[in-house]
């Protein structure tokens, strides 16, 4: 079973804590520590106490009240089953941490990486990251064909070259401005290599189809006018927008296709015209259907044993335009003419069409796409921006300067081993009361593993990783914080800490016991048998024979009193196995098939179907008798968890002895 889940449904049973089904709300300002005091205690009541250790009232209240409708009064018999529960909970989680369960390196690496994952809504600006799902969205509604020209320039590319790609660029702009074909522009002098044949223009696009600095640019540039140079990791861009249109939603299409390949001779383009002429044809006398055609003489062979249809196709995939083209402009049902493209000659079928899904169907979805794209690094930046804002961030670039003078391209070879003394403990910035020095920051140099290319400026460079840097310790310095400014990440990392707790000795006490501990699983079951008991059941024998003669022979054997070993030794003399007996029970219920047993006896036949010979022979009515323990394993070994769990709690009462404070329970459900 999976851990997580397991993890999840003991918290939710047991505690009433609902963490992974609703979203963490972010409190509007950020709380002080939350550290209770004598007199904060004295004014919050006791609800009880578990051996030296106390549950207040605000603490058993807020669990309480993610279990029930916050307009309703609970009731005195859902507090008080409540109530059991939580006691139960505290004592197993007191237990674990005595047995210091929460010291060891498998629970401290599961609580970080749930922490990892609980803190990121807390890391992330909310605004900034709904402005570009609804961006995406837009960008979604629209379809851009535009043409480029890449000047290429690396992101650690040194000043001076980075100056002479943006004034080529510009310059190449320039010329198209006076009237020179921005195609032939491309084709001569863009460092795209496909820019040779398809002179700049890189068809239909949409949202997430494009590095999101080029579709932002595309979408933001009027159709029929050139964008101002632009860099992307790629270098410098200028862009063409050829035209724009509104999305088309997707098709799925039939497809019947002969292939002919690139390089194919006459001979060959000829042949394959020629059958699929032949399928139109025979398609258009209504003789035949499409998908008799497609399994007779389609050559797709990823599209032909699903009867030819393919996957949705969006109007920007990266189909032949020709066949985006025809798909696009058929009715449902509607089946093409021939047509070619590079791959060879088509007929399509459209078999369903769908426009672009509204926003609300398509929000989580594009959460998690802007999440993974390059675009989550606005947010991310305007995260940190605020954590310096908030924290006195401050920089000495004097420290800085010294830092990159004494940086040369070997701190990015494989195998650089730091000299600490070379860098020094020189503080570059502080967020807060934070200092991080020249070494911290070599030292994530050398983690970040980034290489270095002949031609790069090392001050570049260094200089890009220290703004990675910065951002990274100040969103690691606000993740340490928290638990101190926002309660509820406080209370839910609690929850998780105990529920991972209450999990891992729950396995070693109840259910992993109950599975590896057979002598006791095999001692309850005796002590407990006739709780695990077979109702009356009809007992029959089940002869499967070799053909159709030897069941004749089999059922006459039995009908004249033969025991079914006999009717084996004989029937199997010439070929073993030409008659097999299986021996089985039923109770009243299981199938119409066994029901009809009750009222016989003796041979009962079963039509022969799909070449299998059988029959029945009714042995008569067993009376109630207890289940073997193979038999009723998993209602044993459920109820044999049960009782260890009652065990258990008996052990922990008596370890941790609870006192209830009923005037405090009793106002709970007033």
């Amino acid at each position: 079973m999976n851990k997580q889940a397991v993890t999840l449904s003991v918290l939710t049973l047991v505690t009433s804590f609902t963490f992974a089904q609703k979203p963490i709300k972010k409190q509007g300002t950020p709380v002080k520590a939350n550290v209770q005091t004598a007199t904060a205690k004295k004014t919050d009541p006791i609800v009880f106490t578990y051996g030296v250790d106390t549950v207040y009232k605000s603490e058993f209240e807020r669990l309480l009240s993610k279990n029930r409708n916050q307009k309703e009064t609970p009731t005195e018999e859902s507090v008080r089953e409540y109530l059991d529960l939580y006691q139960n909970f505290k004592m197993k989680v007191k237990e674990a941490r005595n047995m210091n369960l929460d010291t060891f390196s498998n629970f401290k690496n599961e609580l970080a990486g749930y922490r990892k994952q609980l803190a990121n809504p807390y890391l992330t600006d909310k605004k900034a990251s709904e402005n570009l799902v609804k961006e995406a969205y837009e960008h979604m509604l629209t379809e851009v064909n535009a043409s480029h020209i890449l000047i290429t320039c690396t992101e650690n590319a040194k000043p001076a070259d980075t100056l002479v790609a943006y004034n080529k660029a510009l310059e190449l702009r320039k010329r198209y401005l006076k009237g020179e074909s921005f195609d032939s522009i491309a084709a001569k002098n863009s460092d795209d290599p496909s820019a040779t044949s398809n002179y700049g223009n890189l068809g239909w696009f949409a949202a997430f189809d494009m590095i999101y600095p080029f579709e932002k640019m595309a979408y933001n540039t009027p159709k029929g006018q050139v964008s101002m140079p632009f860099r992307t990791r790629f270098g410098y861009h200028v862009i063409k927008v050829n035209n724009t249109r509104a999305a088309t939603g997707e098709v799925k299409v039939q497809h019947i296709m002969r292939s002919t390949g690139a390089n194919a001779s006459a001979e060959t383009v000829a042949e394959q015209k020629f059958i699929i002429d032949s399928v139109a044809l025979a398609l258009n006398s209504g003789k035949v259907t499409f998908d008799e055609m497609v399994t007779k003489y389609s050559m797709d062979e990823g599209s032909k044993p699903n009867k030819g249809i393919m996957n949705w196709i969006s109007s920007n995939s990266r189909f032949p335009e020709e066949f985006k083209e025809v798909a696009f402009s058929l009715e449902k049902d509607q089946v093409s003419k021939v047509f070619s493209t590079t791959y060879g000659f088509h007929i399509i079928k459209l078999v369903e069409s769908r426009p672009v899904a509204t926003f609300k169907d398509l929000e989580e979805s594009l959460k998690t796409k802007v999440a993974r794209d390059s675009r989550a690094e606005s947010s991310k930046a305007s995260v940190s921006a605020r954590i310096k804002r908030e924290n006195n961030f401050k920089e000495n670039a004097v420290n800085f300067k010294a830092f990159i003078n004494a940086c040369d391209s070997s701190i990015f070879m494989e195998g650089y081993v730091l000299d600490e003394k070379k860098f020094g403990k020189n503080v570059l910035f502080s967020i807060g009361k934070n200092n991080y020095t020249a070494n911290d920051f070599a030292n994530y140099i050398l983690k970040t593993h980034d290489h270095f290319e002949p031609g790069q400026s090392v001050y570049m460079m260094v200089n890009n990783i220290y703004k990675r840097y910065v951002d990274d310790e100040a969103l690691a310095f606000e993740e340490a914080q928290l638990e101190n400014k926002y309660e509820d990440f406080r209370n839910l990392m609690q929850e998780y800490h105990d529920g991972i707790l209450l999990f891992d000795l729950t396995d070693k006490k109840v259910w992993n016991k109950a599975v590896i501990d057979t002598v006791g699983l095999e001692q309850f079951y005796e002590a407990n048998k006739t709780k695990y008991m077979w109702k009356e059941r009809v007992k029959y024998l089940t002869y499967s024979c070799l053909d159709e003669k030897t069941k004749k022979a089999a059922m006459k054997m039995a009908e004249a009193g033969k025991s079914s070993d006999e009717i084996k030794a004989k029937l199997s003399k010439k070929m073993t196995g030409a008659v097999v007996v299986t021996e089985q029970k039923a109770e009243r219920g299981e199938s119409s098939n066994t029901d009809k047993l009750y009222d016989k006896k003796g041979v009962v036949d079963i039509a022969n179907e799909n070449n299998q010979y059988k029959f029945n022979f009714v042995v008569g009515l067993v009376n109630p008798e207890p289940k073997t323990l193979r038999e009723a394993k998993g209602l044993v070994t459920s109820d044999y968890q049960n009782y260890l769990e009652k065990e258990w709690i008996k052990e922990l009462k008596a370890k941790y002895p609870v006192t209830i404070n009923e005037e405090t329970v009793k106002s709970l459900f007033k």
